[in-house]
């Protein structure tokens, strides 16, 4: 390899090999046919698909542990590439590794130029932008506690996971409040109309009609259907629709089509004191002094 990069002209490719979260391993190339490839990595061999219409923006690195991205960008045109895949998160903080190899004479070996993990996935217009992060990513990460009126801890964290860590967990159990329900009819990609029935449960009247914003915040997951096993995020509830922070796609839930759903948490005192009843376990500052008091002046009069 080292030779046919220093000879003329050469007849390279490059490859993405991609692990999804959920162990599904996808490999892409540049060049115009498939490519079968082990890279050793004790994964088999991978076909590389041809034709998935991919660019790359410049390709550097630095000395300083700054971190290195790359965005790869493509048209969803492959069998392989689903767009409810990517808008369900299944390439979040997936593995991936790009490669040069020489698609004449494969025996050669590689080059790998980067590894890392995917991070902020964008779709418009049938086209996706994925940014490809450099291992020098997790250096970056903030760890330790932050002041403030929010809560920080995740909503229904530490049931199972009781030890020195656990001033920072919910305590809440999300599955005393989980309920399910069914499809009565679909308005457009945000907006959902569950059949009547949706209760309060969990709460101290848990027979009663679940109020407003009682599922705001929250999650609903598709247990049949064309969309069984996606998970959505709520943004509002009044009482009989359902109203989604991200649309679901190009296809929509059927009439029938059932769910679970869970409510969620804003994360402020009201919440978690009225909603939940566990404003012991809160973890935020809600009574420390913000901006508005630290530039606050006596009154001259």
């Amino acid at each position: 390899m080292q030779a046919h990069l220093a000879g003329n002209p050469t007849t390279l490719a490059w490859i993405w090999k991609v692990k999804r979260s959920d162990g599904t391993l996808l490999g892409f190339s540049s060049f115009d046919q498939d490519i079968t490839y082990d890279d050793g990595s004790g994964d088999g061999p991978i076909t590389y698909l041809a034709k998935t219409g991919f660019s790359s923006s410049a390709n550097s690195g630095k000395s300083d542990l700054s971190v290195d991205n790359l965005e790869a960008t493509g048209f969803i045109d492959s069998a392989a590439i689903d767009e409810r895949d990517l808008r369900a998160g299944l390439y979040d903080d997936s593995l991936f590794q790009l490669r040069i190899v020489n698609w004449a004479d494969l025996t050669m070996g590689d080059v790998l130029l980067r590894s890392g993990t995917v991070g902020v996935v964008k779709l418009k217009n049938g086209m996706f932008t994925v940014e490809l992060r450099g291992l020098a990513y997790k250096l970056g990460t903030f760890i330790g506690d932050t002041y403030g009126p929010i809560c920080r801890a995740q909503f229904g964290s530490g049931l199972n996971n009781i030890d020195m860590y656990s001033t920072w967990l919910c305590m809440i159990d999300v599955t005393l409040y989980r309920q399910a329900g069914s499809v009565a009819s679909v308005t457009d990609q945000f907006t959902i109309v569950p059949a009547a029935g949706l209760l309060q449960v969990g709460s101290l009247t848990p027979t009663a009609p679940a109020p407003t914003q009682w599922f705001a915040d929250g999650l609903i997951t598709f247990t049949s259907g064309a969309l069984a096993g996606e998970s959505f995020e709520i943004k509002s509830w009044d009482g009989t629709t359902l109203g989604l922070f991200l649309p679901m796609g190009q296809v929509l839930p059927a009439a029938s089509d059932t769910f679970t759903i869970e409510p969620g948490c804003n994360h402020t005192v009201y919440d978690c004191a009225n909603k939940y009843n566990n404003i012991v376990n809160f973890r935020g500052e809600p009574t420390i002094p913000g901006m508005d008091a630290i530039l606050n002046y006596p009154n001259a009069n």
